[in-house]
């Protein structure tokens, strides 16, 4: 099993909210693991893998996870690195997240106001209640409905693809390899891809890349030769470049503007 770390953020009677930090070193489990209570899982920095009978996933800084008290599920970490999340906990979460779905979007905005109230409560700074609840409200906003009339067919291909990328965009993993995942040609691929997702492949995983980054930049101390390369750049003038186009401002300067974290410092 993975070494695990919690450590408090915000506590009160019904709403508490943890960083917990996992080495990713997977082992023989021996048990199914399940949670004793609802709990909203979002990753800071890393990834790991979600399984249970309804739902596999890619849990990273774009993707959000619940958990069902004893609904048995299993985390792996199949590219053997670690993560660090922030669980949220408490009765809290059935008043405000109704869904019933197991994964969520996490959006960059709303990334960043929670990371920017986490960063002053894990300094010691006081922490209003409505601060927090705004931050994981804007998490929890319903996402904007779509409507690309795909086929269930089409859906599965899509986010079959979706989840290979997700958890390979660090390997240099090919159109080819991802279709062949599939069971579908690599020109079909794109098609249906485009059609389900509304963006391309390769945006797709350069976004993914790039959320990645923006995570490690702000949550971790890594020199940013070593936060382009863990994302999957080619180096540090590649994602500098690639960063300023999507954020506005060099990994340099986003670090620079955002207030350092006791936590954060030693984040691995």
């Amino acid at each position: 099993m993975p070494r695990l770390h919690a450590a408090p953020l915000f506590s009160a009677p019904d709403l508490q909210l943890y960083r917990v930090t996992c080495d990713g070193q997977d082992g023989p489990r021996l048990k199914e693991e399940a949670v004793d209570s609802n709990r909203l899982v979002l990753a800071l920095h890393g990834r790991f893998q979600f399984r249970d009978p309804k739902t596999r996933a890619v849990v990273s800084p774009g993707v959000g996870l619940r958990l069902s008290p004893r609904r048995p599920c299993e985390i792996s970490h199949p590219h053997g690195s670690g993560d660090a999340c922030v669980s949220v906990r408490g009765d809290w979460l059935r008043r405000w997240d109704s869904s019933d779905a197991t994964t969520l979007p996490v959006g960059e905005d709303a990334y960043r106001k929670l990371h920017a109230v986490l960063t002053h409560a894990s300094a010691g700074a006081p922490v209003d209640r409505l601060q927090v609840e705004e931050a994981l409200g804007l998490v929890l906003a319903p996402p904007e409905p779509t409507s690309s009339g795909a086929s269930q067919r089409e859906r599965d291909i899509a986010h079959a693809i979706a989840h290979e990328a997700a958890l390979h965009f660090d390997a240099g993993t090919s159109v080819e390899d991802l279709a062949r995942g599939a069971r579908v040609s690599a020109f079909h691929a794109c098609r249906v891809f485009r059609k389900v997702m509304g963006t391309g492949i390769h945006q797709f995983i350069q976004e993914v890349r790039l959320r990645h980054a923006l995570a490690l930049v702000l949550d971790t101390r890594r020199p940013l030769a070593e936060v382009a390369l863990e994302a999957g750049f080619a180096n540090q003038g590649h994602l500098g470049n690639a960063f300023r186009r999507r954020f506005g401002q060099s990994p340099g300067a986003t670090r620079k503007a955002h207030a350092p974290s006791r936590f954060s410092a030693g984040a691995s």
